[in-house]
């Protein structure tokens, strides 16, 4: 996010879509995602930058997920020849499954159970926070979206809701889900003020919901310093309005209480790199990994903050093992594409064409 402000400040919009330009060209698979409209978007002014976000012509902020589908639309898409769906007892496997660190193996278990139950929320819900780990958010939102419709009052599903439609840039539906779960919260909705009839302004203005939301949550971590839920949630709404020091804050007082949490690490880990501290987000992230050290998701963003710090050899190794972790994880190749080229090894950056971990067995060792 820091680039666009950095552009802006410059008047560099154009050298900026002229670079990304060429990253398309040099690379046909990322030539046909969506950040192809982005660049013919940004080139024919329908969208302008201001105070660091991307705006678009009626003054909203725009989000890669705009030009598609909402996540929360999507119907799930189950995996096929599921050996699991022979076997019975798959929620209790796919739970220990998740807690080895085998988390391929427990969406296979995790999917054979909700297709034999469609109504286990609980299973929907660890199917998603599965999904989650190994960095795929768009699953992740469609598996906890039927945990709340088997269960609307699934507390935890909603919390992960606003988490993942944060990662994937749904600003308002993240807000939604967040202030859904403190209004449902047993401990907490007494504490809420009743909802506003929507409005004009609460339909529209996403500044407003996220000032409502926020206000909520800061009355409540106020009489409940210790809880590392309202901390996290409240650091997840400071990286939404993109105040980071804030939200490192919050991140810092969830871990006090639940320190051994490794996903409070990773997001104290990618707020750090959002504030442009990668060297402070890269200890975050080891120390994730040193509680989880399966956990895909961190690995990932290791690999972007080592990148970041110029560390390629580095960036490299924690790409390539993400990817033997969960070969699903697609996207990573072309960001393992770009380290090879500042490595300057085209020979590595073409080996990504064939799509196979082993292949680099003997260069890295991961």
């Amino acid at each position: 996010r820091g680039w666009a402000k950095e552009y802006a400040a410059d008047g560099k919009e154009r050298n900026m879509s002229q670079a990304l330009e060429d990253v398309l060209n040099g690379d046909p698979a990322l030539a046909q995602t969506e950040l192809r409209d982005f660049v013919a978007a940004v080139n024919d002014g329908t969208f302008r930058f201001d105070q660091g976000s991307l705006l678009d012509d009626e003054g909203g902020l725009w989000a890669p997920s705009d030009l598609e589908d909402a996540a929360s639309t999507r119907t799930y898409s189950f995996q096929a020849n599921n050996t699991f769906l022979e076997r019975q007892g798959n929620f209790r496997s796919g739970v220990d499954l998740l807690q080895a660190g085998k988390v391929n193996e427990a969406v296979m278990a995790l999917e054979a159970e909700v297709q034999q139950d469609p109504d286990n929320s609980d299973a929907w819900l660890t199917l998603g926070l599965a999904h989650a780990e190994n960095d795929e958010d768009g699953k992740a939102i469609v598996a906890l979206n039927r945990a709340v419709q088997a269960d609307p009052t699934s507390l935890d599903a909603l919390l992960a809701l606003g988490v993942s439609h944060t990662n994937e840039l749904e600003q308002a539906t993240a807000l939604t889900h967040l202030r859904t779960w403190i209004t449902k919260h047993p401990e907490y909705a007494a504490l809420c003020p009743r909802q506003a009839p929507e409005t004009s302004e609460t339909l529209h203005s996403t500044h407003a919901l996220q000032r409502e939301v926020q206000e909520i949550f800061t009355r409540v971590v106020q009489l409940r310093p210790d809880d590392a839920e309202l901390h996290t949630v409240l650091g997840v709404l400071f990286n939404l309005s993109y105040e980071y020091g804030k939200a490192v804050e919050h991140f810092k007082e969830a871990i006090r209480v639940s320190p051994e949490d490794y996903t409070l690490w990773n997001k104290l880990g990618a707020t750090l790199a959002n504030s442009m501290r990668s060297d402070e987000a890269i200890d975050s992230y080891i120390q994730g990994l040193s509680i989880k050290p399966n956990y895909v998701r961190a690995l990932a963003n290791l690999a972007i903050s080592y990148s970041n710090q110029e560390m390629y050899e580095e960036a490299s190794t924690c790409y390539l093992k993400a990817l033997s972790l969960n070969p699903e994880a697609t996207h990573i190749w072309s960001s393992l594409r770009v380290v090879f080229n500042c490595l300057d090894r085209p020979d590595l950056a073409a080996r990504c064409d064939t799509l196979d971990v082993a292949a680099f067995r003997p260069d890295f060792d991961f």
